[in-house]
């Protein structure tokens, strides 16, 4: 990493002047002029309750009246800071071990893993090992120089609710018995995106000892033939579409052999679960957006040593406990109860109220399908709400996804909404197939409602 790390350190004393440098610190302009938004990364969905804190006084010091944004990929935003904010904001996170570098820009981003890891029976504990694969690939030359992100996710479940469909890299824990070694499957090349392509399994189970290696083959693989010059085909999964399935596996195996016989790779022992955490609730927040209070609330829960509190991928937090009353009393002594309420996610991207990129306004949206939903029973639905073509809720692989579109002439813009139903979330290879175009936001509302009622009269409304 070298000289690239101390072009891009963090916390930052001054803005970067240049605006992939930013990316890279996690920082990101807001379609508001002069205000900056702050990702944080949140390796695994693990904070402790001191980070939880710091967070939580940053939003209610640097940023009142913005709340902390969880994002999809079990990362944090901090939105509304200015040119002045931004390097205190940055020496308080530091302070807590915390850091946006890699949470943005052409990087290694975020290892995500699910939040059942080390604590659902039979799903090991694999943040350790999303440890190991950052600091591998951020140590090695290039990896802040990538042709564009490059995205790993673990899954400690066989449902795989990590997402390995949707990631560069996906890594599923597996073992037939009780008694044998964990082994992994690989699912390779996926991404979102205005043109979103799910991933290829390969074609063997990995030994744990073998992750690494073939992570570290994959980005060479990536490193040497991405597209530098076109940013819209230049994720891993262009290289292999440009190359062909069976063409991209032989490049891929060849480079694999070549990192299996550079070094001895030492084996990784996983740790099993922690025992008797078998009571879960989701706290799920409305468009991803948490005030200061319920950072303050989570921080409480992540001191109590009975209870395990984990960032899960779609605007929620999940909270294990062994006990069940003391669990209901632990969340509503902080008040967090009232996120516990069952039935579907309705989850937007910020769309049109931070991000530059947006063309619509997720948040109407969504509130109207929360309207058209009262009383409405369609399970634990999944409803994607993305502002643009970019597709951030993860709408393409939702069980009922919307994308924000412009219709109208030039002289007569408006905002309009894309539908589309039948994903299986990342956990499955199924992306979600179109159903409605340039439909206005009242038409939007009542159709997405319309589409759940029937996901949810066809079967389960998903596996997370």
């Amino acid at each position: 990493m070298g000289q690239e790390r101390l072009h891009n350190s963090f916390p930052c004393q001054l803005l970067p002047e240049e605006p992939a440098a930013a990316k890279l610190l996690g920082l990101y302009p807001q379609r508001q002029e002069g205000l900056w938004m702050q990702r944080v990364r949140v390796l695994g969905g693990r904070l402790t309750a001191e980070q939880w804190m710091t967070l939580a006084q940053v939003a209610r010091k640097l940023t009142p009246g913005e709340p902390l944004h969880l994002t999809t990929r079990q990362d944090l935003e901090i939105h509304g800071l200015t040119e002045q904010t931004v390097p205190e904001a940055q020496r308080l996170l530091a302070l807590a071990g915390l850091t946006g570098l890699g949470a943005c820009g052409d990087t290694i981003r975020n290892v995500t893993v699910c939040p059942c890891s080390g604590l659902a029976d039979n799903a090991p504990d694999l943040v350790p090992l999303a440890h190991r694969l950052t600091d591998l690939l951020q140590s090695r030359q290039g990896a802040f120089s990538l042709p564009r992100k490059f995205k790993i996710s673990l899954s400690a479940c066989r449902e795989g609710c990590g997402q390995p469909w949707i990631n560069d890299l996906g890594f599923v824990a597996t073992r037939a018995g009780q008694d044998d070694g964990w082994k992994f499957q690989a699912v390779l090349a996926g991404s979102l995106g205005a043109k979103p392509a799910t991933g290829i399994v390969y074609g063997r189970l990995l030994e744990a000892n073998e992750v690494l290696p073939l992570t570290l083959a994959a980005f060479r693989v990536f490193a040497a033939h991405g597209d530098r010059e076109h940013r819209h085909t230049a994720r891993l999964r262009h290289v292999r579409q440009r190359l062909g399935d069976a063409a991209f596996l032989e490049l891929l195996d060849r480079e694999f052999a070549a990192v299996l016989g550079e070094q001895v790779w030492p084996a990784i022992p996983l740790a099993e679960p922690e025992s008797g955490f078998v009571f879960k609730r989701g706290l799920l927040f409305e468009d991803g957006n948490l005030a200061a209070s319920a950072g303050e609330g989570l921080a409480a829960l992540a001191r109590r040593e009975d209870l395990r509190v984990r960032i899960s991928n779609h605007h929620r937090v999940a909270v294990f406990a062994r006990d069940e009353l003391a669990l209901g009393a632990a969340l509503a002594e902080t008040r967090l109860d009232r996120f516990t309420k069952p039935g579907p996610r309705v989850v937007a991207c910020p769309g049109t109220r931070w991000c530059a990129r947006g063309l619509a306004d997720t948040g109407r949206l969504a509130a109207a399908v929360r309207g058209q939903l009262t009383g409405v029973a369609v399970g634990d639905m999944l409803i994607a709400i993305s502002g643009c073509p970019n597709g951030c809720a993860h709408s393409a692989v939702a069980d009922v996804g919307a994308i924000g579109v412009v219709a109208g002439s030039a002289a007569d813009r408006r905002e309009a909404w894309n539908l589309l139903a039948g994903g299986e979330r990342g956990q499955g290879p199924r992306l979600a197939q179109p159903v409605a175009g340039r439909v206005s936001l009242d038409e939007a509302a009542v159709k997405i409602v319309e589409l759940a009622v029937q996901a949810a009269a066809s079967g389960p409304a998903g596996r997370e």
